[in-house]
């Protein structure tokens, strides 16, 4: 039996002990894929040819290493515009050992059922929520009293200004003794002495 199947843009004529190299697989040396893209399937006379979708049948195959392709060199330049440029490339392949090509899609293996944790028991959870509003309840009870020691600290200290006010109030304010000082006599400024003048005389042109 043999099948012609599609995998990373490529077609492989594949039967049981070919080794094909793909496209790079991402899984470890040694696991097994299931291949289902495949196109047609035939055995001896018998040929199943796909008509619009994949027929329905698998190909098992084991990864027996991981590999590289040759290296391929890429050249391209533009004329009379000095462009040059040189690039390689190396494909990542994968290579494959058919183990079997049988019709029919592959059944699922089943996955692991993750182990449950194991459930606490509800009368530890109680308790353990009880105690919590305890806690909660008496550290409330200590804020409320904290809060009415404030307020009544706040409403002596308002009293206590009130009390210092009206008897700044009713005190009379005593006036101040006038400061008996005889008042400084300035000193007289001297008197300035008038300078004569001189007399005009006659015939005196000045």
């Amino acid at each position: 039996m043999y099948a012609i199947l599609q995998h990373g843009g490529h077609q492989y004529r594949v039967a049981s002990g070919d080794r094909i190299l793909v496209d790079r697989i991402p899984v470890e040396v040694g696991s097994t894929v299931t291949l289902e893209s495949v196109l047609l399937i035939g055995d001896g006379s018998e040929t199943d040819v796909a008509k619009g979708s994949p027929v329905e049948a698998s190909v098992t195959a084991t990864v027996i290493a991981h590999r590289r392709g040759r290296k391929i060199r890429v050249f391209s330049y533009k004329p009379k515009k000095r462009h040059r440029r040189t690039l390689g490339y190396r494909s990542q392949l994968t290579e494959l050992l058919i183990d079997e090509v049988g019709r029919g899609k592959a059944a699922a293996k089943p996955k692991a059922a993750a182990p449950k944790r194991a459930a606490a028991p509800k009368a530890a959870k109680a308790d353990a929520v009880a105690a919590e509003a305890e806690a909660i309840a008496v550290e409330a009870e200590a804020i409320a009293a904290d809060a009415e020691v404030a307020e009544a600290e706040v409403a002596a200290a308002e009293l206590a200004v009130e009390d210092a006010v009206e008897a700044e109030a009713a005190e009379p304010k005593a006036k101040k003794p006038a400061a008996d000082k005889p008042a400084a006599e300035k000193p007289a400024a001297p008197k300035r002495a008038r300078t004569p003048k001189p007399k005009k005389e006659p015939g005196d042109g000045s």
